[in-house]
């Protein structure tokens, strides 16, 4: 259960519409947090190959940067999206530029239903592998969309924490000067 929605499939009866508002009340925060940890626990294994690599390399320094996170993370994306993009590409019969387009779509969860994957040639009957590699496709999509996501929301956070207190240690240096400068009368000059 995903906020994305293609438009191509909906409830019919109003009972069916009142079960797909509960289903979607419980369904949409269970399934948020769900690849909120599984992104969190993606980035941790992350780190720790990094620092290995790092180690392996014989560098000085195997700490890892927020930034080595995040280029790893957009480099992660990139890939998912390009696979994803080559395998629309062929069993969908798109270009690789709507194929990718499809899985950027799908995987931000915004879901227009332009390009819906599954729905040629009774693929959902007849592919059943192509069927499982698109579900598995989606959930390991989302989970690498999502942990990028969160990286970049860390490093934001992580850059505004850092403005305040380097906010606050300007003010404080200022108002140490301001206490440090003493103004000495005018001399008399007769």
């Amino acid at each position: 259960v995903s906020s994305a929605g293609y438009g191509h499939a909906a409830p019919g009866t109003d009972a069916g519409k009142v079960f797909c508002m509960f289903y979607a009340i419980l369904g949409i925060p269970l399934t948020l947090v769900m690849f909120q940890s599984l992104g969190e626990r993606m980035n941790t294994v992350v780190r720790l190959l990094l620092k290995k690599i790092k180690k392996c390399l014989g560098m000085r320094t195997t700490n890892v940067s927020m930034e080595n996170m995040v280029l790893v993370g957009f480099l992660s994306c990139m890939g998912t999206l390009c696979i994803g993009a080559a395998a629309f590409s062929y069993f969908e019969g798109w270009t690789f530029f709507h194929a990718y387009y499809y899985c950027f779509i799908t995987l931000t969860t915004i879901g227009f239903g332009d390009f819906v994957a599954l729905q040629k040639n009774e693929a959902l009957q007849k592919k059943p592998p192509y069927v499982a590699f698109s579900f598995m496709y989606i959930l390991v999509g989302l989970t690498v969309i999502g942990a990028f996501l969160n990286l970049v929301v860390l490093r934001f956070l992580t850059m505004n924490s850092e403005d305040e207190r380097r906010d606050a240690e300007e003010r404080a240096s200022l108002r140490r000067a301001r206490n440090n400068i003493h103004l000495k009368p005018k001399e008399d000059s007769r």
